[in-house]
């Protein structure tokens, strides 16, 4: 009966209309002998038929779209208002089959949702004893709900609920992947992994968006190690002479670039005052000769303005009566005004925009407002170590003592200052805002100068940590293209084998292995080119990869490079043969890494990515015995032989000492941030250090022996070479959070080999046979991003703070 719908005959249909028709009138109207109670009785059946038959007809259209919900609850509706009358027997009996068919239904439903309980309460309420307790339908239902194999005992709402949330969700993530919103798919995987912590179709998709991820990275990582190669290359690019400016152009020469703000003080600190001559002059006098020599100055440190403010008319009309005489040479602004303060019985003080000339005493009683940028916990440091008033004897006054209870009293902006000494005269106040650290105080200008070195006390004295990441990137890129060949020759035979051209000699080069031809007893295979380097022999190995796949043997054989191509002929019995060598090899080692330090403020650190290089240092000379017994034999001068073993023991300069450098890259940075924690100078020492090769202080120990002599041993006493490349960077000054990047740092080695045989070399066109090319850069280059971030204790960042 799964996904079944209540069909009704047209025939059966208009029974049920024509019954509701008929009763509803019988219903309403009764016989005339009836009473009034009995009469008004059939009129609600009558009505309470008719709302069934509504009921009936709405159930039958839910049940019909599906919702059988709410089929069941207008089936039991209409079974409920169906009177128990002979009349309506068979109306309730269809009303009983269809609540019986839209509860199996609505059981399923609620089946497919979790709720395995709710689907056995809507099935019971069809097979109670007054309903339909023998519907075979949802008999059979009911056992299936009760079958543990049909049915999950475990099975709950919650679980269904969430089957159709992961369903929705792996859709939606599913969706955000195939339009390459990966953090979008990322977070609702993710989602789908808080409900169902086991669901494998969400990891693979997180395997699939790691995938992607990681092909992008792959692409990025191309373009980032290609421009770096591109800047190897380029830096071999000679640069061009810069074109001839003419010096009356404006905007070249003689413009001075506009700068950030400078503060009045330290304006006051540059401006220079080539002579100063005032007789019998007042402090407006020396004002205004002031200002036309700072508009003398505007070009190196700007406008200043000057406020006069002497007070009361009476004492301003005292200090423009005194007269002085001042004489000076080349001196700083600040000192002229404080020569000029003093001779005038005045003071000055600076803001951001002028300077203020005010008479000594005469800011006392006059309140100004400023705000200070504090720490986070300015007012708990100004409450360290205030002196605390004394505690009442009386343990009975009305205030009770500083400091008898448990918990510290939590200050006021106001009370902690005043505990340090700072009075507040009427009118004065102070505040602090704890969400930006703001203290906003209202007192005379010699108090607020008294706060203001308070808060300076406080700030240097708060404990910054910086944290620097530092992430060095590291490119090399070796290519190594070679092409040469090698030319045997057998005996070719002249006038009866007389003569005999062979080919060549040994050289510098070795016998070929290589070459498959047969050669006669007592000869060896040497090729015509046999000069030409090749292999190992053209391009030396010199850094501390090369000298460590060596291992422990270093007298390996200079092999050739490998053959790719042999042509052999025999001409007259003699055979000739060319082998073609050829190598193009590409290896590239990118190194990324991206360690951090936390440091205190002033402190350096350093990076290191390095190998710990350990190498002799001092030796033992070699020990050679002073007598040797000698069993060679020797016919009228010449050696034929020699009895027993004439071999000793000689032993070579051994190693008795190391010492260890660290060979790669080395940053040092030391960071220093300024009294208001938001800009930063960051000093960096980067350098690299590189292997070479090692240097061979030793020399050979022979053994004369009968017209020559005998090599014993070697006697190799190497030492390392290192070259280190530093770089001085001056101090620079950056934003709290910011990053420094650091590149430049470029090397490229070029090994380039040109061999060829003499005269064969030079044959046109031809002579490219009998010649070796080696050709191999080796590039490097190193970027430095430098982040870093200044940090209270607790590990918050001060630029959120401010």
């Amino acid at each position: 009966m799964e996904n079944s719908r209540i069909l009704i005959p047209p025939t059966g249909r208009a029974a049920l209309l024509a019954t509701a028709c008929l009763l509803s009138p019988l219903f309403a109207q009764g016989p005339s002998d009836v009473s009034g109670l009995a009469a008004r009785e059939l009129a609600k059946r009558g009505t309470s038929t008719q709302e069934a038959h509504e009921l009936l007809l709405k159930g039958d259209e839910s049940y019909n779209a599906g919702r059988h919900g709410d089929a069941v609850e207008a089936y039991a509706g209409a079974l409920s208002l169906l009177p128990d009358a002979p009349t309506t027997a068979e109306l309730r009996s269809a009303a009983r089959e269809r609540y019986a068919q839209a509860s199996v239904e609505y059981g399923r439903t609620l089946v497919k949702k979790g709720d395995l309980a709710g689907a056995k309460a809507a099935v019971d309420k069809v097979l109670q004893p007054d309903i339909a307790p023998n519907d075979p339908g949802a008999l059979a239902f009911r056992a299936d709900l009760d079958d543990p194999i049909r049915n999950n005992p475990a099975m709950t709402v919650d679980h269904g609920r969430n089957v159709d949330q992961v369903r929705k969700l792996l859709y939606t993530a599913e969706g955000a992947y195939n339009l390459g919103k990966y953090d979008q798919a990322r977070s609702t995987y993710d989602d789908v992994l808080r409900i169902d912590p086991y669901n494998s179709a969400a990891r693979r998709g997180l395997e699939r968006l790691a995938a992607a991820k990681s092909d992008y990275q792959r692409t990025a990582t191309d373009q980032a190690r290609a421009e770096m190669l591109g800047q190897v290359e380029g830096a071999w690019e000679l640069p061009l002479a810069p074109l001839p400016v003419d010096p009356a152009l404006p905007g070249q020469l003689g413009q001075t670039a506009d700068t950030t703000f400078v503060p009045i003080s330290r304006k006051l600190d540059q401006i220079i005052i080539p002579k100063v001559s005032l007789e019998q002059a007042s402090i407006s006098d020396a004002i205004d000769f002031l200002r036309i020599q700072v508009s003398a100055n505007e070009g190196t440190a700007g406008t200043i303005n000057f406020n006069l403010n002497l007070g009361e008319p009476d004492k301003a009309a005292q200090i423009n009566a005194l007269k002085f005489d001042l004489q000076l040479n080349n001196t700083p602004l600040s000192q002229v005004l404080k020569y000029v303060t003093d001779l005038t019985r005045t003071h000055y003080t600076t803001d951001d925009y002028s300077v203020i000339i005010q008479a000594l005493g005469g800011d006392a009683t006059r309140l100004t407002s400023r705000s200070f940028k504090v720490p986070p916990g300015f007012l708990a440091s100004l409450s360290e170590g205030a002196s605390t008033p004394a505690a009442s004897a009386d343990p009975f006054a009305s205030t009770p003592a500083a400091g008898g209870g448990l918990l510290a009293k939590r200050l006021g902006a106001q009370e902690a200052l005043a505990m340090q000494g700072v009075p507040f005269p009427d009118g004065a106040s102070a505040t602090f805002n704890a969400q930006n650290n703001t203290l906003r105080v209202t007192n005379t200008e010699t108090n607020l100068d008294t706060i203001a070195r308070i808060v300076e006390s406080i700030s240097e004295a708060e404990p910054v940590n910086v944290i620097t990441r530092v992430t060095m990137i590291r490119t090399d890129q070796r290519n190594l293209e070679e092409l040469g060949f090698d030319w045997t020759l057998g005996g070719v035979g002249f006038d009866g084998d007389r003569y005999t051209l062979s080919g060549g000699s040994q050289g510098s080069g070795d016998d070929l292995f290589d070459v498959p031809v047969t050669i006669p007893p007592g000869n060896s295979l040497r090729p015509i080119t046999a000069g030409n380097r090749s292999g190992a022999t053209a391009i030396d190995g010199n850094a501390i990869d090369d000298l460590i796949n060596m291992g422990s043997d270093r007298t390996l054989p200079a092999n050739r490079a490998p053959g790719i191509f042999r042509i052999s002929g025999v001409f007259g019995g003699n055979q000739a043969n060319m082998l073609m060598r050829g190598l193009s090899q590409k290896k590239g080692v990118d190194l990324m890494t991206s360690p951090s330090t936390v440091t205190r403020n002033g402190q350096a650190s350093s990076v290191r990515v390095v190998r710990e290089f350990i190498y002799p240092t001092e030796y033992e000379p070699p020990e050679i015995p002073q007598t040797i017994s000698s069993t060679e034999i020797y016919l009228n001068g010449v050696y034929v032989g020699s009895e027993g073993n004439n071999s000793f023991p000689v032993t070579p300069a051994t190693p008795t000492a190391f010492d260890m450098r660290e060979v790669g890259v080395i940053l040092e940075v030391l960071p220093t941030a300024d009294a208001n924690k938001r800009f930063i100078e960051v000093v960096m020492k980067p350098s690299i250090t590189d292997f070479d090769g090692f240097v061979n202080y030793g020399t050979p120990i022979n053994m004369p022996s009968g017209s020559g002599s005998i090599r014993v041993t070697d006697n190799s006493i190497l030492m390392p070479v290192f070259s280190t490349q530093r770089v001085d960077i001056p101090t620079l000054s950056v934003a709290d959070g910011s990053t420094i990047i650091v590149g430049g740092l470029l090397k490229q080695n070029l090994q380039s080999v040109e061999d060829k045989s003499p005269v064969l070399g030079n044959l046109p066109v031809v002579g490219r046979l009998f010649q070796s090319k080696a050709h191999q850069p080796v590039s490097t280059a190193i970027i430095f991003m430098v982040n870093v971030q200044l940090v209270d204790p607790t590990g918050r960042p001060f630029r959120q703070q401010q």
